[in-house]
């Protein structure tokens, strides 16, 4: 117990003594802080002082900064579509610099077109003019050192060129030049230049229309066999005259040049057209032959059979051979055989009329079995020669090709004129074997009946 509160005593005493001791240090600590207070306090006030004497200067310094900032703000945003609106006009520039090039390039491009145009569609007679312009305009097309400007020249050179000569011909012009005339021979002369029609006569007197040859030189071509000849010369020289325009652009003279002579046509028939033109004469001879022949045949006139059988009937033999001799030709003599044999059986006159009939059958019918050989063989004949025409063309087909077509027109020619003539021969031999047949049958139908007639009449008389 005394234990327990001897100890109380002790740390009571302790603690006492540390609160004094804790109490001292603190007085002392507070005093060393209210002295670093005051210290800071000072220089805070110092601080607030400066400050506030520096803060004008600093505003006012920010403030100016702040309007340079804005003007130079301004000045950038000025620039900035200066540069953006220079942009947009160079790109503007550029865009149509870049389309103007285009189309410098492409009235180049076109204008050397027209030279290639224009020098096709000249006239033979003109081209010797052109010529060095057309060639220029081509040469400066296609050079790759020169400027589009450059390049320039000449193609306004053969467009004024173009337009000069459409002033020209749309009154007529005519000038000096050379051309090859009929015979071949190059001659000198004037042209006669109206529209698309070129003419020429030359000092010789020879004229015509002026045509593209196989040479470099215009050639001359006869108009209607030189009926125009003088008219062209006059216009030539300066005098008035007549021109032949062809208004169809020569389809109609290039139509008339291929009209041909009959003679002509049937050369190009090759050999084989000689034997149906051959056939067809003969047959033409003996259908000639045949109608006169047969048109000429006697007939007997109306009652003339009647009257032999009146005579006979009467006994009166020698009065019928009288009126029988009446009557000329096959008829009257077959007739007077009937009557001459009269007094016999009626059987036999028959057989004596009929060969009579025989007789005179053959005599009616010869030569026409020709024209119907004839209107047989000439078709046969065509084909032939349609055969052989195209052997012939494929063996030039073999040598020159498809490509020249008059090397090819002689076998094709051949080929279809032989069919021709082999059918225009045929069909009249046709119609005439049957006409005339018809009529040769006519005649020996009425000789038949004649004798069945007078056969009948004899029977009843007997």
């Amino acid at each position: 117990m005394f234990m327990r509160i001897f100890s109380y005593l002790t740390v009571a005493l302790l603690v006492a003594t540390s609160s004094l001791t804790g109490q001292s240090a603190l007085e002392k600590s507070s005093l060393q802080a209210h002295e670093r207070l005051n210290a800071s306090m000072e220089r805070l006030a110092e601080l607030r002082e400066e400050i506030g004497s520096e803060k004008i200067p600093l505003t006012k310094k920010r403030d100016t900064l702040f309007a340079e900032l804005r003007d130079l703000r301004r000045a950038a945003n000025r620039a900035q579509r200066l540069s953006d609106n220079q942009s947009s006009d160079l790109l503007s520039f550029e865009s149509t610099l870049s389309a103007q090039g285009e189309m410098v390039d492409y009235l180049i491009s076109l204008s050397a077109e027209f030279a290639r145009t224009f020098g096709s569609q000249l006239d033979p007679s003109e081209y010797a003019f052109y010529k060095d312009k057309i060639s220029a305009s081509e040469l400066a097309a296609e050079d790759p050192h020169i400027s589009a400007l450059e390049k320039l020249g000449p193609q306004k050179s053969i467009l004024a060129a173009g337009l000069d000569r459409m002033e020209s011909l749309s009154g007529g012009a005519t000038y000096a030049g050379k051309a090859i005339t009929a015979g071949g021979l190059l001659e000198d002369g004037t042209f006669v230049r109206f529209g698309p029609v070129t003419f020429f006569a030359s000092e010789s007197g020879k004229a015509g229309l002026v045509e593209q040859g196989e040479s470099t030189e215009p050639v001359v071509r006869t108009i209607m066999g030189g009926e125009f000849d003088e008219e062209i010369v006059s216009i030539a020289s300066g005098a008035k005259g007549i021109l032949p325009i062809d208004s169809t652009l020569d389809n109609a003279m290039a139509i008339a040049a291929t009209k041909e002579s009959i003679l002509d046509h049937i050369g190009k028939g090759g050999i084989w057209i000689y034997p149906i033109l051959g056939f067809a004469f003969l047959s033409l001879a003996v259908a000639a032959f045949k109608t006169v022949e047969l048109s000429s045949l006697p007939k007997p006139k109306e009652g003339f059979l009647s009257e032999v059988l009146s005579k006979l009937a009467n006994r009166d033999k020698e009065g019928a051979a009288h009126a029988a001799n009446t009557a000329s030709g096959p008829m009257g003599k077959m007739i007077q055989q009937g009557v001459k044999y009269s007094d016999h059986d009626p059987e036999l006159v028959e057989e004596i009329l009929y060969e009579s009939m025989v007789d005179t059958q053959p005599k009616v019918m010869r030569l026409l079995p020709f024209i119907s050989v004839t209107a047989a063989v000439a078709p046969l004949l065509g084909l032939l020669g349609t055969v052989t025409g195209m052997i012939n063309t494929f063996n030039r087909i073999k040598i020159f090709g498809t490509g020249d077509a008059k090397s090819l027109s002689g076998g094709i020619s051949e080929a279809l004129i032989t069919t021709e003539f082999g059918l225009i021969v045929a069909i009249p031999a046709l119609l005439l074997y049957a006409i005339l047949s018809r009529k040769a049958k006519g005649y020996l139908a009425r000789m038949e009946k004649m004798s069945i007639s007078f056969v009948n009449g004899i029977k009843t008389i007997a």
